[in-house]
């Protein structure tokens, strides 16, 4: 004698189950690429790096142009893009310039800075003392030759702005061969 089914729910998945797992999980898996980055990048370090370059090929130009020098005040968190007033004889911010106004780093995000070489040891702002630039660019379009690493604490990634007397740039990414500290830079890629 045959058994009579009872209409009620069946074993297995709806069509409708199984797509919305397979949209969950496109979305968990789009999450993890875009936080980690294409290949493992630090995007964080790359937008420092494409930041400081942009900020100092500005600065280089905009002294030529305009025949002022500027230069470059770096802190330990911070830096800054400043010029010479000559009729005060002093260092001052760009006024009415965002791209030149003070910019923190990045929480982790360190910087180090050499010029011609030499390691240099930022000094944290101090309240009343005048503000002098480490890097100069002179409206002749010379430059001190320096160099500026950005790394993150806890990896190996390291981004290089080297700046030439010139005033060249070159811009040195992670995984790349370093050029020779001091040495100046080669066309901007």
């Amino acid at each position: 004698m045959p058994t009579r089914r009872s209409p009620g729910r069946r074993a297995g998945f709806t069509l409708i189950e199984i797509l919305v797992v397979v949209v969950i999980i496109a979305v968990l898996t789009s999450v993890a690429v875009l936080s980690m980055g294409v290949l493992g990048k630090d995007r964080g370090l790359e937008a420092e790096g494409e930041r400081f370059s942009d900020v100092a090929a500005a600065a280089m130009e905009q002294a030529e142009l305009e025949g002022r020098d500027f230069g470059i005040h770096f802190s330990a968190t911070r830096y800054e893009v400043l010029t010479y007033v000559t009729r005060r004889s002093r260092w001052e911010s760009v006024i009415d310039d965002r791209l030149y106004a003070v910019h923190e780093l990045p929480a982790g995000v360190t910087a180090r800075l050499e010029i011609e070489g030499k390691p240099i040891q930022f000094n944290d702002d101090q309240a009343g003392v005048e503000r002098v630039p480490q890097v100069l660019m002179y409206s002749s379009g010379d430059v001190s030759p320096y160099r500026l690493s950005f790394g993150r604490e806890g990896s190996d990634d390291v981004w290089s702005v080297d700046g030439g007397a010139d005033g060249t740039l070159k811009v040195t990414r992670p995984g790349t061969a370093p050029a020779a500290p001091g040495a100046g830079a080669g066309a901007a890629p």
